[in-house]
């Protein structure tokens, strides 16, 4: 027989299991966009109502162009991502995240952005303020740039939901995907590792889509805000208590801000 005890332990273990998933999405919301040391709020353009379509996640750095606005998240088809081994099928959440130097960004070798005036000394535009991305053995300051210019780690990340059917651990389960910041400007996706165990499911909706009365699919026009809502099922950790999924949800939103000069 389970005990009263046991069971409110597995419900507390369950809760926690919770808390880190969400708190782990928290942290990729708040860090999917250019750091707020960054942007200012007293420098406005029309730019700034333009929806930032977030960039392929199989696209390479470096076949980007320059450009004003670096991360964001939204919903991919995982099916569509040939770049990321092992994909499968149904949706990820896709996180393109900017970290800043020296503080968050780590030491080692990876894609490292920077702005392209990052030389002057007088203030720019918005209109004029261009961030390129590129492979670099370190994150040291650019040596071309002026002491206090701001530089940062850019890093990409997928996230997806494995069931207990075709995982290997035998329990449904979260799985993280990132680009590879190893020695070599070789753009490529890492293994999935393991999460968070006993995720009994995974859902994730576009808030800025919906379906008009044809049934065509059109977007929300909300400048370069993005919503998406996850929902989540955290088994109990053990059959034996019979314990009900624990059901959460939240609402991921980022909100674009204009860049500083």
């Amino acid at each position: 027989m389970i005990s009263a005890a046991q069971k409110a332990g597995d419900r507390s273990e369950q809760a926690i299991r919770a808390r880190q998933v969400f708190d782990f999405l928290d942290s990729l919301v708040r860090t999917a966009q250019l750091p707020d040391t960054w942007t200012t709020d007293d420098i406005k353009s029309e730019g700034e109502a333009v929806q930032y379509s977030l960039m392929d996640p199989c696209k390479e750095f470096g076949t980007v162009v320059t450009q004003p606005h670096w991360g964001g998240f939204g919903i991919v088809k995982l099916a569509n991502l040939s770049c990321l081994p092992g994909a499968d099928t149904g949706v990820g959440l896709y996180v393109e995240r900017v970290l800043p130097c020296p503080d968050e960004c780590g030491e080692g070798a990876g894609y490292q952005i920077v702005s392209t005036q990052c030389h002057l000394r007088r203030v720019q535009t918005i209109e004029e303020f261009q961030w390129q991305v590129s492979w670099e053995k370190n994150m040291e300051r650019p040596h071309r740039c002026l002491e206090g210019a701001a530089w940062g780690r850019v890093e990409r990340i997928v996230l997806s939901h494995r069931s207990a059917e075709d995982s290997i651990e035998g329990v449904a389960v979260l799985r993280l995907q990132q680009i590879a910041q190893g020695l070599e400007a070789t753009y490529r996706w890492s293994q999935a590792e393991t999460m968070v165990l006993g995720i009994d499911a995974w859902q994730l909706s576009d808030l800025n889509r919906f379906s008009d009365l044809t049934g065509k699919e059109a977007r929300l026009t909300s400048g370069r805000s993005h919503a998406v809502r996850v929902k989540a099922i955290i088994g109990p950790p053990r059959s034996e208590t019979a314990l009900p999924g624990l059901a959460i949800e939240r609402l991921l939103v980022s909100a674009g801000r204009p860049t500083r000069g």
